[in-house]
């Protein structure tokens, strides 16, 4: 097992890992939108934080020796259902015609302005 962790994604705030390799996968850990330069959400809504998730969740991916066409398994978590449209039109930018695996839960978040959380589980 060997910890991934990338300065083009945020570093975490507990006792996690930004990802783990292990097995000949790669896990990522939720990333929301925040900004690793300013360490603050980005402006913008859920595309803007969408585009940023995404953009963390690559950095680590990369980190560990993989990348997006290499993802198995994907969660999002939305603070709100009705982002649903505009977050796949951002996801589909960066996955284009791979497609992983896929769940879609609404849920709430510990901060206010958090609109989404993506993980995922790619392989080496």
């Amino acid at each position: 097992m060997r910890y991934v962790e990338s300065a083009k994604a945020v570093k975490p705030m507990g006792p996690y890992s930004q990802g783990i390799v292990g097995n000949g996968m790669v896990f990522v850990s939720g990333t929301v939108g925040t900004d690793p330069t300013t360490n603050s959400m980005v402006n913008g809504g859920i595309k803007e934080q969408t585009k940023q998730a995404l953009e963390s969740v690559k950095a680590i991916l990369e980190a560990g020796g993989s990348g997006l066409d290499k993802v198995m398994k994907v969660s999002v978590f939305l603070k709100d259902g009705s982002h649903f449209k505009e977050m796949n039109e951002v996801y589909t930018s960066y996955f284009g015609s791979h497609k992983p695996t896929r769940t879609t839960v609404v849920a709430g978040f510990v901060k206010d302005e958090i609109l989404i959380e993506i993980d995922c589980i790619a392989s080496l």
